[in-house]
């Protein structure tokens, strides 16, 4: 037998043998209506199967093996958990299988009923060498249903990111605000200084923040003092001015300042740097505090940018990516590269989690609707894709196709895959 069991896993699943007069290895007639579901625990290989044998319908689990004899193998004779097996199936029957109480298990021998092909396609697929298994054959697809398989993509891609969130409302005891105020903190600081970002957000609450959001002077000087910026001595007047007032601050709320050694430059576009991304999240702050039950009601993808593009940093960064060193002047505006990242990593995946957490589809409508209206990203998985002409012109798909790849193709899970699924029964 040249092919694992998954593979018998995969044509029972799907029923792709030929089912013309269906027999058991007794001669009893063999009907299938529902081939189970798929166990991946401990216990038989399929759940709540319904078949009919003779003229008697049944309702259990279903086995599988390569031969008959792995059901003793395997030591399923002596576990009450295979008990309730209404049907074994296998490549090649070798022998005779009871249960318990010497009754015979039923059995169906697939060894004559595989379609001509059917290995050779799986082998296709699951020993790939290409850059992902099905890189040859996906352009033989209709792509509607490429696109089908992409919004099922989507949506475990969002569930995914759930968990921080979900781990955020505990600690904040249900507080949606909270939890979004922390998220979004990560998201400012991108991949690179993302963890830095999250410990500001965490050593000063938005409770203080907001008892200042008519004074961005004095918000810059929280958030860069708790930053650790503004322990040195300084030339320049501004921040002289930010570390007067960030002493005054820090003992009046009992403060303790972080690290500045956390943040990180390395490999950075200079509009990327940490200065200027604390600059622009003390503007955000400074124009909506509690964000989260601001942005949450809004469904126009434009006036969701405009929060995040209107953002009116102090002057002084006009000239500076960093204290005390001046640079040429250019616009410190968030970027509409930046903007889309925040809106796909901050604002959809939590408006997502609400729905779910709240259970109100008008939410999770709003969170898929803004992917769509946002362009698709760009990187190497995004532009291979586009090679085999499946395009990522939306952050719906492009989000949809980056999860596909990490959680699907990259561990050859073509067998769980609606795309490979398809290829195979073709």
């Amino acid at each position: 037998m040249p092919f694992p069991e998954e593979f018998l896993h995969y044509l029972w699943k799907f029923r792709l043998f030929e089912q013309g007069q269906l027999q058991t290895s007794s001669g009893e007639s063999l009907q299938i209506f529902s081939p189970g579901i798929h166990n991946k625990d401990s216990g038989p290989d399929f759940e709540n199967a319904r078949i009919k044998i003779g003229e008697h319908t049944w309702a259990g689990n279903v086995e599988i093996h390569l031969k008959s004899s792995d059901w003793e193998r395997h030591h399923h004779q002596s576990d009450k958990a295979y008990e309730n097996v209404i049907l074994h199936v296998v490549y090649q029957s070798d022998r005779q299988i009871l249960r318990q109480d010497q009754s015979r298990i039923p059995e169906l021998i697939l060894e004559d009923l595989i379609p001509e092909g059917a290995w050779f396609r799986y082998q296709e697929l699951m020993m790939s060498l290409n850059w992902i298994p099905c890189e040859k054959l996906i352009s033989s697809l209709n792509f509607a249903h490429v696109d089908f398989w992409l919004s099922r993509m989507i949506v475990e891609r969002m569930e995914s990111k759930n968990g921080m969130i979900k781990q955020l409302l505990q600690e904040f005891n249900g507080s949606w605000d909270d939890a979004f105020y922390i998220c979004i903190a990560r998201n400012f600081g991108f991949k690179t200084n993302a963890l830095p970002f999250e410990l500001l957000a965490r050593s000063i609450s938005q409770q203080i923040l907001a008892r200042h959001k008519d004074n961005l002077f004095q918000i810059e000087a929280l958030l860069f003092g708790q930053a650790g910026f503004l322990e040195e001595k300084f030339n320049d007047e501004y921040p002289a001015l930010l570390k007067k007032e960030y002493q005054f601050l820090k003992a009046k709320y009992s403060l303790i300042s972080g690290d500045k050694f956390i943040w990180k430059y390395l490999r950075l576009r200079p509009q990327n740097f940490p200065c200027i991304r604390i600059a622009q999240f003390a503007a955000l702050i400074s124009k909506s505090s509690f964000l989260f039950s601001k942005i949450i009601e809004i469904t126009s993808v434009d006036e969701l940018r405009w929060l995040f593009s209107d953002l009116k940093i102090n002057d002084y960064w006009q000239n500076h990516y960093r204290f005390d060193q001046p640079s040429a002047r250019s616009s410190k505006k968030l970027g509409e590269d930046s903007i889309n990242n925040i809106l796909i990593n901050s604002v959809a995946v939590s408006t997502f989690a609400f729905s779910q957490q709240m259970g109100l589809q008008a939410y999770m409508n709003n969170a898929l609707s803004l992917l769509e209206k946002i362009p698709g990203e760009t990187n190497q998985v995004l532009n291979r894709f586009n090679l085999l002409g499946v395009k990522a012109d939306t952050a719906f798909r492009s989000q949809a196709l980056m999860h596909l790849k990490a959680s699907y193709c990259d561990h050859k899970k073509c067998l769980h895959c609606g795309i490979g699924i398809k290829l195979l029964k073709q």
